[in-house]
């Protein structure tokens, strides 16, 4: 009978050494995919930056072989919150509503003064022109990219301007 009870006490202790091991192991992952998550890209995941408004313009030009094409020029007001790091606008792209893009340039350049850098609480008004085809006048977006990687957009619509 002692043998039996010596056995089930093993049983048990081994039981409940599996069990700390296991519950070990699962609060290891948690904290390192919790940690990991907190680590990787930081400054991403703080830029809160808002386009506060928006203005498009095209202008209307006939192609070599009948198409017709859009030089498109966009000023964005972006304001940077305070809680936010600072950060520079590398690309600007106008989109369709929908998601088709209509043109893209990385060459971004402040309208009022000599950066796109935009500091915690400070706005900046960004200019970017780009050619692409022609669309008719309505809701489009402008997406701003920032050198973290963050994207922000802001709807408005086309103002065409007729051109030879």
């Amino acid at each position: 009978m002692r043998s039996r009870r010596s056995i089930s006490d093993i049983v048990a202790v081994v039981l409940l050494i599996v069990i700390a091991i296991a519950a070990a192991v699962i609060i290891y992952m948690w904290l390192s995919g919790l940690i990991g998550s907190v680590h990787t890209s930081t400054t991403a995941t703080q830029v809160k930056l808002e386009i506060t408004g928006a203005n498009v313009t095209e202008a209307i030009s006939q192609a070599q072989g009948g198409g017709y094409y859009g030089k498109y020029n966009v000023y964005a007001t972006v304001y940077n919150p305070p809680d936010s790091p600072s950060t520079s606008i590398t690309l600007g792209e106008l989109e369709l509503t929908n998601g088709t893009m209509i043109c893209s340039t990385s060459n971004i350049s402040p309208a009022s003064s000599s950066t796109t850098t935009i500091t915690p609480n400070g706005s900046n008004t960004i200019n970017f022109t780009c050619t692409g085809p022609a669309a008719s006048p309505g809701p489009v977006e402008v997406i701003l990219v920032t050198s973290q990687g963050v994207q922000v957009s802001y709807t408005t619509s086309i103002t065409t301007i007729s051109s030879s």
